[in-house]
């Protein structure tokens, strides 16, 4: 019986060519550039052997194995004899449209191109496949909005395209190796080793005081600058509690690819160094922080910390202290007044230190209400460019359980003694508890008066 059936397939294979030995030089075209025909999919491979039949039935498994890599699951044992006698494959809407083989010396090549319907072929595709086909698709499709964003001179949202690919790569399995996890990490990392950070000269309309920077790519024609990219500025400023801390806030190069730095917290430290770094978005770091090897994270953030640039500035004092007077009004919950046994002169004096700045003008102000405090000193200091009434005071007590709480509440009042012009400031509010009505005043005026003074520092 199987010599029946290895006869009939010599026949069979005869009948479908009739092979020459020639030199391979004059094979076919499709042999080295499979063709592209509308509405199919075209395989071409080829086999090895001692005889014809042999070289044939190898091409056959070989076609057939690079169609199974496509659709998903392997396909020899299912489809070779049907493939290998009857030139076609039902199930999949596939043939064998061509074949050439040659022999030297007895030794047998045989191509064989199979082309299959699209439509019957994608609906054969197995459940993996398919879910493996539309995540590379999808990770195609965020490289090509990366690529575009790059050509835009976006070169950070091309680094995020870029990262929602790999964390796409990191849900399931991927055949192609150029989406591989590790590939697209290669990819951002790259980008991001482009960029360089530095200070430039402030532009017209920068307000004064403030430090401009710029972000450019070190390669390409004269170093084009990067738009719309987030930057991280971390400094060091004061805290509440009247320590240094470290803080940060976000800015976006414009379409010069420049961002400025103002001044607007009235704690940061008037010298100190300015860190700024590419800043890529929180939750999408998040999210490859719970998926990404550990080895990839960090070299991504070694590439973020790499093109840092870290600068070191000085502000200068935007007024003359010597031109300043500062009349404190400090009062006990019974609204007798506090000189020297207030808190509020030496925290102020400590932050402004602190800042080097020096206000020699720091006085007390009398009376009870805001008009005794301005009255008391507006005669004395008309000729001053400007005077800063503060006002602090316990104005509540409440007893709860074995504790006191006591609520201050303060203000700062600005008047120009030239024009009489008055501003207020800003008000502030504050509750403090203790173990008797003492200590829960002296927590709550001290935490007050850092507040205050922290904020008036903004002023300098």
């Amino acid at each position: 019986m199987k010599k029946a059936f290895w006869v009939l397939l010599i026949l069979i294979s005869l009948l479908i060519v009739s092979c020459t030995t020639i030199e391979s030089t004059d094979r076919p075209s499709w042999i080295d550039i499979v063709p592209e025909i509308p509405g199919e999919k075209v395989f071409v491979a080829s086999g090895n052997g001692n005889s014809e039949v042999e070289a044939r039935s190898n091409a056959v498994l070989s076609v057939l194995e690079k169609m199974g890599d496509e659709i998903g699951y392997s396909l020899e044992d299912k489809y070779f004899r049907e493939l290998f006698s009857s030139l076609k494959i039902e199930d999949l809407g596939a043939r064998i449209a061509d074949e050439y083989s040659w022999d030297i010396d007895g030794y047998w090549t045989v191509y064989v191109a199979v082309t299959a319907l699209d439509e019957t072929f994608e609906s054969a595709r197995s459940p993996i496949f398919l879910e493996t086909q539309k995540r590379e698709e999808q990770i195609q499709n965020l490289l090509d909005e990366a690529l575009d964003s790059y050509k835009n001179n976006k070169d950070m949202e091309a680094v995020e395209k870029v990262l929602e690919a790999a964390l796409v790569s990191l849900s399931g399995e991927i055949r192609n190796e150029e989406y591989s996890t590790e590939a697209l990490f290669d990819k951002a990392v790259n980008y991001i080793s482009n960029l360089r950070i530095e200070n430039v000269k402030p532009s017209r309309d920068t307000p004064a005081g403030s430090l401009e920077y710029r972000v450019v790519r070190t390669k390409g024609l004269m170093y084009p600058v990067v738009e719309e990219a987030i930057v991280e500025c971390s400094y060091t400023a004061l805290s509440i509690d009247g320590n240094t801390d470290t803080f940060s806030h976000l800015a976006k190069t414009n379409n010069k690819g420049r961002f400025v730095l103002n001044r607007t917290n009235p704690y940061a430290l008037h010298d100190g160094d300015i860190k700024i770094s590419m800043h890529i978005d929180d939750d999408l770091m998040f999210n490859l922080s719970l998926k990404a090897p550990a080895e990839l994270m960090k070299r991504l953030e070694n590439a973020l910390e790499e093109g840092s640039l870290v600068y070191s500035y000085s502000f200068q004092s935007r007024q003359d202290t010597s031109s300043v007077v500062i009349a404190l009004a400090e009062y006990n919950f019974d609204g007798s007044l506090r000189t020297d046994d207030g808190v509020l002169k030496s925290i102020l004096e400590e932050v402004l230190a602190s800042q080097g700045v020096t206000v020699v003008n720091i006085i007390y102000a009398e009376g009870e209400e805001e008009n005794d405090n301005i009255e008391s000193i507006l005669p004395k200091y008309s000729q001053m460019d400007k005077i800063y009434i503060i006002r602090m005071g316990v104005v509540s007590r409440i007893d709860i359980g074995d504790k006191v709480y006591s609520r201050t509440e303060g203000m700062i009042i600005k008047i120009v003694p030239s024009t009489m012009e008055r501003e207020d400031i800003t008000s502030f509010h504050y509750c403090a508890s203790g173990s008797n009505e003492k200590e829960a005043d002296e927590n709550a005026l001290f935490n007050q008066a850092q507040i205050i003074s922290g904020f008036l520092l903004g002023e300098f």
